[in-house]
């Protein structure tokens, strides 16, 4: 079941390039982007949210560190036992693939097919909440270096989603990698750091827990943090129903952690080659960080203490600690000192504090979190509160003018931007899905430009991000749809055709079978396990997802077949041949997708038979060929252009519109043929007009005659009978002018050439027409063809006899060897 399923030779292979593909891309060179490369390109999407990791699983928990943090390892046991391998055999399978939708589509079952559809509407439903969660979380990351934007943070959110739709849409996906790479690269490497710090000086001093409620207060007053979740009770005093309740929420709000791992494979279309060893690594490398930073996160969390506070970061809240303690000049309780003013803040508090319960009461309105304060007298709330007060101003104390203050100024500066950055991986991403559902023939064709669905994505965000407000809230909306790629993944490798695995070499049955099917086993346990946790515990999100899943799937059913009714012969959308589209005419998408998949398998086919010379015999520019070939098989005249732009070749989206791409391609003869046909048809036109010139009935020279020797000497490699059978059977046109720009250079090349050739024919001509010398003369000539690497003889009969009128062509070579054999008789 462990056997290794990637071929030995490959392995080795792979392995022996890996040192170089860690490191490959970094600098946008090479075959694309290598493992580092490629996870810091996706880190703002993947490792971003994990900031926010630690504060929804002590939120889920109500704020029992213990059980998130128990809650956290059962589900980096599934990543890293069950998610990771099933994601390992999907891209060593199909590397190109970009996504569960379409990994369905290239390598599942035709009754898995539905997959994709719920797979890409998901992905699109997960693209818009990426960001709603990534604007407000970078407006949230902001109030640490600007605590007095706090009223303005959803018009900052709006603000940042906007501008990074408008860089996308200006610059475009893939001139925006560079912004990704370093953005990522730096956070990612700043992270590793920083948690190593936090992590140690967590373990060897839980005493500066003293600090963190001070910390909470400060924010609660200047309205960064809405609400706070503090455990409430110890966990010995929670009965195992309870236990296992909060364990459970903890898991599923945890989970938005791991919600960019599907962002890895999606952008291994990217990456350099072999690309399953760089997608494979990363996905390694990519899950002990994503655990790794969770783990540190939440011990330190426990260590000192730190609630769960909506809108503010557990990580920036250890952060500014080791600010103070690390990097800063330090701070004991010795140390804290209560001043009247903090007294006199902590009663300015308490006054509006009742005011505003007051309000809440009239309007009948009651607070959704226990509140610890709740019941105090001023007097005590001025004691319990003048403390945190005087805590906070000691902390701005030791950190200003030290490298502690620096080091937040970076934190926050670094964490904003990647939050930031986010967005560009929900954009990319869903625009990217968009545009393989639109190749599809799903949604219409404008969105093949990531440029739209972009804007589309923006626009509702935008609508929502104002109604959601709080990532608390989004979350559990976020995490169907990436654990609904989870499940079509593993289920897809487990449930893999024989086809697709033979594709890799791997018999179906045998052992490395086996052990491929073994890694989707497993991370269907892991995902399914996921997915029941989530749909016990999002109840209310789950309705939510289900009506906008089912909305998008129905636009794209509509597109796709025209209505809501299934086309039932689905061969009424292929195309009539391969080289010619579909009579069938109407608005279907799926009709649209297989014609592009034909235009697609002809322009490939074209450029091999360009780049492999089979044209050049035509002395004709590659561009009026194409030009020709766009008429001939009715092609979209940009084509040629936008799939020049692609430096790789990548399969098409489903089994259908691979069979329509290689039909088409498969057409390469019949291709050069019909080019051929025209260029013969140009100058078929030029003998046409011209061979009147040298008819000559009374000395025995008619029409036939000279078209004939015309013939042999312009092609003469082809057979004399089988080039005047094709010239009997032209008919003088007009022919459109995408045609006559092309046959117009071949007829002009025949102009040129003849006088050049037929010298030696025309002379004898002239001077028989003058009785000069007798009409039983015979021609040879010699013309050079393959540039110059090959000469022909060409023996044409001046006065043709009845039944011996065809000229005779030898290659100079064969008559040498004629020559030779005949002086050894002799």
């Amino acid at each position: 079941m462990f056997k290794s399923y990637v071929n030995p030779a490959e392995n080795e292979e792979a392995k022996r390039k890996l040192p170089k593909l860690l490191v490959e891309g970094l600098l946008l060179g090479g075959s694309g982007l290598g493992v580092l490369a490629l996870i810091f390109e996706i880190a703002a999407d993947a490792f971003s949210v994990a900031a926010y990791q630690t504060l929804l699983a002590i939120h889920g928990a109500e704020g029992h560190h213990e059980i998130a943090i128990l809650a956290f390892i059962v589900l980096s046991a599934l990543l890293l036992l069950g998610i990771v391998p099933a994601y390992k055999a999907g891209a060593y399978l199909r590397p190109n693939a970009g996504g569960s939708g379409p990994l369905v589509e290239a390598i599942g079952p035709p009754k898995m097919r539905w997959l994709s559809w719920i797979g890409t509407s998901l992905f699109f439903l997960d693209a818009i909440l990426t960001i709603i969660i990534s604007s407000i979380s970078a407006s949230d990351v902001t109030m640490l270096l600007l605590p007095e934007l706090a009223p303005y943070r959803i018009v900052l959110a709006e603000l940042f989603a906007f501008f990074i739709m408008v860089v996308l849409v200006a610059l475009g996906p893939k001139r925006a990698v560079p912004i990704f790479l370093i953005g990522g690269g730096a956070f990612t490497l700043f992270t590793v750091a920083a948690l190593g710090i936090v992590g140690g000086t967590a373990m060897g001093n839980p005493e500066w827990a003293f600090l963190t409620e001070g910390i909470v207060s400060r924010l609660e007053i200047n309205g960064v943090a809405e609400h706070v979740v503090r455990a409430q009770q110890d966990i010995s005093t929670i009965g195992t129903v309870v236990f296992f309740q909060l364990f459970f929420r903890s898991m599923s709000s945890a989970m938005l952690g791991f919600s960019g791992y599907e962002v890895i494979p999606a952008s291994g279309k990217h990456a350099a080659r072999p690309k399953w060893k760089v997608i494979n690594t990363s996905l390694s490398l990519a899950a002990f960080f994503l655990i790794g930073t969770g783990v540190v996160q939440l011990f330190a969390a426990q260590q000192w203490k730190i609630p769960a506070t909506e809108g503010y970061s557990t990580l920036l809240i250890e952060y500014e600690i080791i600010a103070a303690q690390t990097f800063g000049r330090g701070i004991t309780e010795e140390d804290i000192r209560i001043t009247e003013q903090d007294r006199e803040a902590a009663g300015d508090l308490y006054d509006l504090r009742f005011a505003q319960q007051a309000e809440e009461e009239l309007a009948g309105v009651t607070g959704e979190e226990p509140d610890p304060l709740a019941g105090l007298s001023r007097g005590e709330y001025i004691d319990e509160v003048a403390v945190d007060l005087a805590i906070s101003r000691q902390l701005n104390n030791v950190i200003q003018d030290t490298p502690g203050q620096v080091f937040l100024v970076v934190a926050g500066t670094l964490l904003a931007i990647i939050l930031l950055l986010a967005q560009g991986g929900g954009y990319v991403g869903g625009a990217a899905v968009a545009a393989n559902a639109a190749r599809l023939g799903r949604l219409p064709r404008i969105f093949e430009e990531d440029r739209i669905g972009i804007a589309v994505i923006w626009v509702i965000s935008a609508i929502l991000i104002p109604i959601i407000r709080e990532v608390v809230i989004v979350e559990s909306y976020y995490a169907f749809g990436f654990v609904s790629a989870f499940v079509i993944t593993s289920t897809t490798v487990f449930f893999v055709r024989d086809d697709a695995i033979r594709e890799r070499g791997i018999e179906p049955g045998s052992g490395e079978a086996k052990s491929l099917k073994f890694a989707g086993l497993r991370g269907m346990i892991a995902s399914y396990s996921m997915m029941i946790v989530l749909v016990t515990q999002k109840t209310d999100a789950l309705g939510v997802i289900i009506v906008f899943g089912a909305i998008i799937t129905i636009i794209q059913f509509v597109n796709a077949n025209g209505g809501l009714k299934k086309l039932s012969d689905i061969a009424i959308v292929k195309p009539a041949a391969p080289l010619q589209p579909s009579e069938l005419e109407g608005q279907l998408g799926l009709l649209r997708a297989h014609d592009e998949a034909r235009q697609r398998g002809i322009v490939h086919a074209v450029d091999d038979l360009i780049h492999e010379g089979a044209f050049a015999k035509f002395n004709v520019g590659p561009d009026r060929i194409r030009t020709l070939i766009c008429y001939l098989y009715k092609l979209e005249p940009t084509i040629f252009e936008r799939e020049a732009h692609h430096h790789e070749r990548i399969e098409e989206p489903s089994t259908e519109l691979q069979d329509t791409y290689q039909a088409a391609f498969e057409q390469r003869k019949q291709i050069l043929r019909d080019v051929e046909d025209y260029s013969h048809f140009g100058i078929f036109t030029f003998i046409h007009n011209y061979h009147i010139n040298w008819v000559s009935e009374e000395h025995g020279r008619n029409a036939s005659v000279v078209q004939k020797a015309m013939l042999s000497i312009l092609f003469p490699q082809t057979d004399s009978q089988e080039i005047w059978e094709e010239f009997r059977n032209y008919k003088p046109q007009i022919q459109p002018e995408p045609i006559w720009q092309f046959s117009r250079r071949r007829y002009l090349w025949a102009k040129d050439q003849w006088p050049n050739l037929s010298d030696r024919i025309t002379t004898i001509w002239t001077l028989q027409d003058f009785g000069l010398i007798s009409k039983d003369i015979n021609v040879e000539t010699v013309i050079a063809v393959a540039d110059g690497r090959k000469q022909m003889l060409v023996k044409i009969p001046s006065n043709p006899k009845e039944g011996n009128n065809q000229a005779s062509k030898e290659t100079i070579d064969e008559i040498d060897e004629i020559d030779e054999s005949d002086e050894e008789k002799e």
